[in-house]
């Protein structure tokens, strides 16, 4: 969506870089040394810096579908002109048609952008090594060629080709379908989340094991609290200037939500009643659609302006019993996660590196537990919150203030055979942090409702026994008290408890005996 957001605010960028590059030191402050080097750079140039490095080891291919062509003609925004329509695969070297499959849409303001653009080719490279998955980057007819209803329409043909190949485009229908998922960035979030939704209702569909995105924009109304409370501003003051908020999103709140909206807008071909429709809008999803959500894993920054539009969907949709796993990292920009390089400054940015490596462990160990389970699917969660980690950076190194390790799922299924731990590829050094390290899990205890029955029935005729027991004793002892006949070994108080006992109010009178 990045050229979207320079035509807005490029003569701001311009106008007031050379101001604020004055305020370097206060960044050096309180960010990492990549982080500050980002913010300089970014400021000046809001479209520089994306990765550039393809990892080695990742194979990829254009794949051109039967109906997939269009045109990028007159009206078109985006720089690539003429025929358009082949996708993009990229699969790692030991990926088959056992491997899992990823369809990633890429994000742009759907006016914008195309698989082998933006970086998104690096991005899709990074997704299939740490994730061991094939991942096709559909080229969607992009606005005003297409419409959300072609867009989506697009995916689902995309969708349906990726169930039935593999790496290098093999034919796999003949194997035993993979798990597969659906994921997106940015407007692309909110694209494969209608077309998550759609599945639903396609029952001869291939559904998805999980859904994970990476700064998601999914309330199209643009109405989310963060438009306010991350808008970027400046502060200037007789220490200097400093600079906080989304760099990507420098209007006031009101023009930066507007400005989407319109985006929006487009999208819909002006039907504004699309902009809270929950099956295309997925912010404003009610129960229905959210009981059909498969485990989600979404990654924000805890600072950009649609910040909110993604912490907010993972509460709600965990609300519903949906497994949520929420990474949040504060004083991050609008899709982080393409600057791993560290706008190249030769120092890794490792919050977009831990997203898209908790990404790749989200597809893994899903993928794991599905291939393990007699149901085929991850059970429902009970926590009703999502499960939240939030990253923030140490100034004084480059190094996170907690613990980063692999994404945890929060349970234990035995997904391999005996005699077959789990091993795991070594990770990209550019992708890789810190040595993972085990971390205790929680155990979902899968128990029989005929065992919590069966306790239950145990405590009530314990309870009986006890009670029963209790009055039999109780009537022995008035029993033998009244005949004279309790045994010598009990004390008075026993034999005689009302003897002494006498009214407060008139000691000199007894109280009657039984």
């Amino acid at each position: 969506m990045r050229p979207l957001i320079a035509a807005a605010c490029a003569s701001l960028a311009h106008a007031q870089a050379p101001h604020l590059l004055l305020a370097d030191n206060g960044m050096h402050s309180f960010m990492t040394e990549s982080t500050s080097y980002c913010y300089r750079h970014l400021l000046a140039d809001p479209l520089c810096c994306k990765d550039q490095r393809v990892p080695g080891g990742v194979r990829h291919q254009e794949i051109v579908r039967e109906g997939g062509s269009w045109t990028c003609g007159d009206g078109c925004a985006d720089e690539l002109k003429g025929e358009r329509g082949k996708d993009l695969l990229w699969w790692p070297q030991a990926a088959d048609c056992s491997s899992p499959r990823v369809l990633f849409v890429h994000g742009g303001g759907w006016q914008r952008h195309g698989p082998g653009q933006a970086s998104y080719n690096v991005l899709a490279a990074n997704l299939a090594e740490v994730s061991r998955a094939a991942i096709l980057v559909p080229d969607y007819v992009l606005v005003p060629m297409g419409n959300y209803l072609s867009i989506i329409g697009y995916l689902f043909d995309a969708w349906s080709w990726l169930a039935k190949h593999g790496p290098a485009g093999e034919d796999c229908s003949h194997a035993p379908q993979p798990p597969l998922f659906l994921a997106g960035d940015s407007s692309g979030a909110a694209s494969a989340l209608s077309l998550l939704l759609r599945l639903r209702d396609e029952a001869a569909a291939p559904k998805a094991a999980g859904f994970f995105a990476f700064s998601p924009w999914l309330n199209l109304a643009c109405d989310s609290p963060t438009y306010y409370s991350n808008a970027f501003s400046l502060v200037d003051d007789i220490s200097g200037k400093v600079i906080v908020g989304d760099i990507l999103f420098r209007g006031a709140p009101a023009n930066v939500s507007g400005s989407l909206r319109q985006l929006a807008m487009k999208y819909f071909q002006g039907d504004q009643t699309r902009l809270r429709d929950p099956s295309f809008s997925p912010f404003h999803a009610d129960e229905v659609h959210l009981d059909s959500l498969p485990p989600l894993y979404l990654a924000v920054s805890g600072t950009e302006v649609l910040g909110g539009d993604g912490i907010i969907f993972a509460q709600r949709a965990a609300w519903r019993g949906v497994r949520v796993y929420l990474d949040i990292f504060p004083g991050m920009w609008h899709g982080f996660h393409q600057y791993i390089e560290g706008c190249g400054s030769g120092t890794e940015l490792w919050q977009g590196s831990a997203a898209v490596s908790h990404a790749g462990d989200f597809v893994m160990k899903v993928t794991e537990f599905v291939r393990s389970s007699d149901s085929g699917q991850l059970p429902q969660s009970g926590e009703r919150l999502p499960r939240t980690n939030v990253y923030y950076p140490h100034p004084e190194g480059k190094e996170p203030w907690s613990f980063v390790g692999e994404l945890d799922l929060g349970f234990i299924h035995q997904a391999f055979q005996p005699g077959q731990p789990a091993s795991r590829a070594a990770p990209n050094p550019q992708l890789s942090l810190v040595a993972p390290r085990a971390l205790p899990q929680d155990v979902i205890i899968d128990c029989p409702k005929a065992t919590v029955l069966g306790a239950i029935m145990a405590g009530m005729l314990s309870g009986s026994i006890f009670t029963l027991l209790s009055g039999l004793c109780g009537a022995w002892f008035l029993s033998r008290r009244a005949h004279g006949e309790l045994p010598e070994f009990l004390p008075d108080f026993l034999k005689h408890p009302f003897e002494n006992y006498q009214d407060e109010q008139s000691p000199t009178r007894p109280l009657r005996r039984p």
